[in-house]
Parts: C-alpha cells; structure tokens; sequence
C-alpha cells in the first residue's frame, strides 16, 4: 500500500450568497406613483366639490345636442342658425352668418393648399381624433423658450368646431365644449371632409372665406392657378385675419409665408429647389371686391 499522502485537503468554502439590496428606483418609482395618484383624487374631489366635473357634464351634453341638430350644410350655407337645449336656452351658433363663401370639394382643392394648413396649423391632424394634447404641450414649450406660438394647440376640427358652432369668447367652457364638438365631428367625417370643410370656412380677411374665394380676391386666380409660394402667402393669412391682413400688414404676411415654407420643407412636403424658388419669388397682389 502507498503511503498516506500528508497533503491536506483543502475544502472550498461556500461563499454565502448576498441579498440583493432593495432597489432604491424601484421604490422612488412607486412613491411618485403614490403621490400622483393621490394628487390626482384630490384634483378630482376638488374639482367635484367646486361643481366643475358638473359643469363638464353639462357641457358634453350640450355638445351632444349641438350634434344632433348639425348637418352637412352648416359647412356649405351662407344660412345663419340657432341651436337650443330642451329649456329653451342658446347653446350654440351656427356661425356662417354673412359668408360668401365659393365652395371648393375635396378634390378640387390643391394638395399644395391642405399641405400648408397641416403642416403650420396640425401637424399631427392625420393621427389624431380631434384632440391633441401634443399639440397643446408644443405650443406651450415654444411660448415658453421663445415667447412666440407659431403653432396653436387647437387641432383644425377644433377651429372647425369653433369657426362654425361656437363664438371665440376666451373660456375654459367653452374650450371643453369646442373639443367635445370636434371629436364629434371626427367620428362622423373623414379626414378629408373635414379638411375640405375647414378651408372652405376659414377667413382670409377682407369679406374673403375660403381659398377659392381668398385666390381670387388677392391675386384674381382660381386656387388650382396659385404658385406655392401664393399658396403658402395666402395660408398665412387665417391665424389672424387682422394681423396678417395681406392689404395693410404685407410685411407680417410674408414673415409667416416663409415660416409656412420652412414648416413644409421640413416635414418633407416639398424640396429644397421648390422651397428656395417659393422663397425667392415676389408677392404681387391683384386685388378685387369679395366674389
């Protein structure tokens, strides 16, 4: 037999297994939740007892009945309208009263012209259902860096909304109610219906609705006959009727032309030769009395 070996035999210690710590973001994750959520019912308990949950109530009733007396032609008469609740009370107007308007359908107006609108008004018009809180956070971040909005946070079914049913009184109510009416209108039309309605009905200044009626009175061209850069002139004009009014504030026209422009080029819309061509070519009006 061998020798017994006087080696000894070394034995591996097992090496305790630490806990893991508690994940210190995990928790800080669910405080913030906890306190949002609590913040959250307090808003809505705050808001209950104020009376405005009520008040939003009565507010998407009304846009309910607003909704059942509106038809297709709200968008297409020059008749003026009233719409009232069971109590005999005004709820809304149908705001077409005065217009003359010269009505273009969805394939006679030029992409170039729904192009603009979407690019400077809704950027996300083709995604959403009349509501963009997006669109609210842009327009708040841009007055907030740079003191200027460029771009409401109304979709275009809103402006739609309010252009036709509602005044433009500044007020959270009437805010809800325009929102209410809009995604509405997005369940019962198309996109394009809805676009076609909103540059039919939007005011270009002057006694001036709609494109067609704004082609001719500026530049005494049908719509289909403008360049780009007219196009984009004339789209400028509705975000404030009386600031861009082409006849005594040409200059703040062709401010938010180019902004159009930019606007268009960079969400791919047009080229860069077609955007530099557009930026270089002289406005000249031509103007005459509304059609």
């Amino acid at each position: 037999m061998g020798r017994p070996s006087n080696r000894r035999i070394k034995t591996k210690k097992k090496r305790r297994t630490k806990r893991p710590r508690k994940d210190m973001g995990s928790f800080f994750f669910r405080l913030t939740q906890f306190v949002m959520i609590s913040v959250l019912i307090g808003v809505c308990v705050l808001f209950y007892r104020t009376g405005y949950i009520q008040t939003v109530i009565k507010l998407y009733q009304e846009a309910q009945a607003v909704m059942e007396h509106y038809s297709i032609e709200d968008f297409k008469s020059d008749q003026s309208g009233e719409v009232y609740d069971t109590n005999g009370s005004l709820i809304a107007l149908l705001r077409n009263d005065g217009k003359n308007i010269v009505y273009l359908t969805a394939d006679e107006i030029p992409e170039q012209v729904k192009d603009a609108f979407v690019s400077i008004e809704d950027k996300r018009f083709y995604r959403h259902h009349g509501f963009d809180p997006f669109a609210i956070l842009r327009a708040a971040k841009r007055l907030v860096s740079s003191n200027s909005i460029t771009q409401g946070g109304s979709t275009i079914t809103q402006q739609l909304a309010r252009n036709i049913y509602l005044t433009h009184t500044v007020k959270w109510e009437r805010k809800v109610e325009e929102i209410f009416i809009a995604m509405a209108l997005e369940k019962k039309y198309s996109k394009e219906e809805l676009l076609e309605f909103y540059i039919n009905n939007i005011y270009f200044s002057n006694g001036y609705y709609g494109i067609q009626a704004a082609s001719r009175g500026y530049f005494n061209l049908d719509a289909d006959e403008l360049s780009l850069s007219q196009t984009a002139f004339l789209c400028a004009v509705p975000n404030n009727p009386s600031s861009y009014d082409p006849l005594v504030h040409m200059e703040h026209t062709l401010k938010r032309r180019d902004l159009i422009l930019q606007n268009m080029l960079d969400d791919g819309m047009i080229t860069e030769e077609e955007y530099n061509t557009a930026l270089a070519e002289t406005i000249t009006l031509k103007p005459s009395r509304p059609s």
